[in-house]
């Protein structure tokens, strides 16, 4: 089997234990060489619907997230390269001859992933890698080369931490997105007042 890296790519917005789980799970059962944490310039698809934080907190708040980890690194190509974020674009940049190139993500994104640009190039480049909780039928995508990553289920998401840190009353932090977020993320957030009321 030749060398495998895989591209996570996000919006990190911000970064929570659902990620981190996910990411553990397919550096470990993918036999992952290199696993790229790409934090999104401009999600395009999510900017049009709602603010998102700066990518210069986005992207702290991943190298928090990840930095104890092997065989892990957070990558601003995205930022760096501007404009909104196309993954075929980072697929390109990071390819490494003799490499196989796999894209992490789970099963919503895996749905929707033949509406990416130039979506039938990007299939021809790379495998999925679809994170599912254990026990539910293997996410099959038509025009896809896939394989499923099993982990176990993690009630958290960026969406629903937001909301819990928007609502808090007095600055306090409900204990319950405490233990979705890892400490050194929190602590960012509270530093710079990140979704505060």
């Amino acid at each position: 089997m030749p060398p495998r890296q895989a591209i996570f790519g996000g919006t990190f917005d911000p970064p929570h234990a659902g990620h981190v789980a996910a990411a553990i799970c397919a550096r470990e059962q993918l036999d992952i060489n290199l696993l790229h944490i790409v934090v999104a310039n401009d999600p395009w698809q999510k900017s049009a619907e709602r603010l998102v934080t700066p990518a210069q907190h986005r992207f702290a708040m991943a190298q928090l997230a990840f930095r104890d980890f092997d065989s892990m690194i957070v990558s601003d190509l995205e930022i760096r390269r501007g404009g909104p974020t196309y993954t075929i674009d980072t697929v390109a940049e990071l390819e490494q001859p003799g490499t196989e190139t796999l894209l992490v993500m789970g099963p919503a994104a895996a749905g929707g992933v033949s509406t990416w640009h130039r979506a039938v190039e990007l299939a021809e480049r790379v495998r999925l890698a679809v994170v599912q909780p254990r026990g539910g039928p293997p996410v099959h995508v038509e025009g896809w080369r896939t394989e499923t990553v099993l982990m176990e289920p993690v009630e958290a998401s960026a969406t629903f931490v937001r909301e819990l840190l928007t609502r808090r009353a007095h600055q306090e932090i409900p204990p319950q997105a405490v233990q979705l977020v890892p400490p050194a993320v929190m602590s960012y957030i509270v530093e710079h007042r990140l979704y505060s009321p």
